[in-house]
């Protein structure tokens, strides 16, 4: 990917970078979907692509689960829509599953919600598939749960 650096795991001190530009890249406010804790504690699960001028291209939120341990979850993957089409998302989740692969993960999941077209086919796209649970993340939070076996070629 020309003018881009290699990912790399995440570091706490992407936080203000990814904070700075999430609104804008979702086009709408994330909240505390962007919660620091990700970046302070669990950092380096998730990855990190910058442009060769070190400003963002692309991170994701993820970790191997506790509960499940051959399962990794992606939180949240983002990518400066300038960039989308180019590979730069299915970078960042090749990189996180090659990482949760060598911690002993098998399989990946991510969420999407359904009106989320543009995630929903890059996921797809990427081999995932899995159902649309109602009410998954709470009364009207529809989700579809994205699962596919590790690798990610």
């Amino acid at each position: 990917m020309d003018g881009l650096a290699p990912p790399r795991p995440l570091r706490a001190d992407d936080f203000d970078a990814a904070r700075a530009v999430a609104d804008g890249w979702f086009g709408h406010p994330v909240g505390l979907t962007l919660h620091r804790l990700f970046f302070d504690q669990l950092g380096p699960h998730g990855v990190w692509i910058a442009r060769d001028d070190g400003a963002p291209a692309g991170f994701l939120l993820g970790m191997p689960s506790a509960s499940e341990p051959d399962l990794a979850y992606v939180h949240l993957h983002a990518v400066d829509p300038a960039l989308r089409g180019r590979g730069v998302g299915a970078a960042l989740y090749r990189d996180f599953a090659a990482r949760a692969m060598a911690q002993g993960c098998s399989r990946i999941r991510a969420l999407a919600a359904p009106g989320r077209e543009g995630s929903i086919a890059f996921h797809r796209a990427l081999g995932f598939d899995g159902p649309l649970i109602p009410g998954y993340l709470g009364p009207g939070q529809d989700r579809i749960v994205f699962e596919r076996a590790l690798p990610i070629p």
